[in-house]
């Protein structure tokens, strides 16, 4: 006999997703469980409306292809403005003015300060952590 727990996450598969042991095991738990015979009745019946949905069609309600014209024309023209197109090519202008001179600043600082010594290969380099102090000495 198996658990719903075991069972519960095979209650929302079809048929034909299941293998013969998981569709046996499924069904002898339904036919013994209240809970988990309503629950599979639920996804059943899901299922069933939701294959009668997909062959339904439905009409847009009158003047839908109008507005949605309208509102793809709002969001053109107000990208194209001249205001927008301005402010657009000055902020971009901005930001490269800045990149390259953030460029050209460290480019200058590396030139200046000499070249620092590296580590040896294979040793670990700690920052410096202060001493800890005995407790006696603490103590005075």
């Amino acid at each position: 006999m198996t658990s719903c727990h075991s069972i519960r996450p095979l209650l929302p598969a079809r048929a034909e997703e299941l293998t013969v042991f998981e569709a046996r095991a499924r069904a002898e738990h339904v036919a013994t469980c209240t809970r988990c015979a309503t629950e599979a009745a639920a996804y059943s019946r899901l299922g069933q409306a939701l294959a009668t949905m997909a062959n339904l069609e439905v009409a847009p309600a009158d003047g839908t292809l109008e507005r949605v014209l309208v509102a793809i024309g709002r969001r053109r023209t107000a990208v194209t403005t001249p205001r927008v197109l301005a402010a657009a090519g000055a902020s971009g202008a901005l930001v490269a003015t800045v990149v390259v001179a953030r460029a050209v600043h460290h480019r200058r600082q590396t030139r200046r300060q000499p070249a620092r010594r590296r580590p040896l290969p294979g040793r670990l380099r700690l920052p410096s952590l202060p001493v800890p102090t005995p407790a006696l000495a603490r103590a005075k």
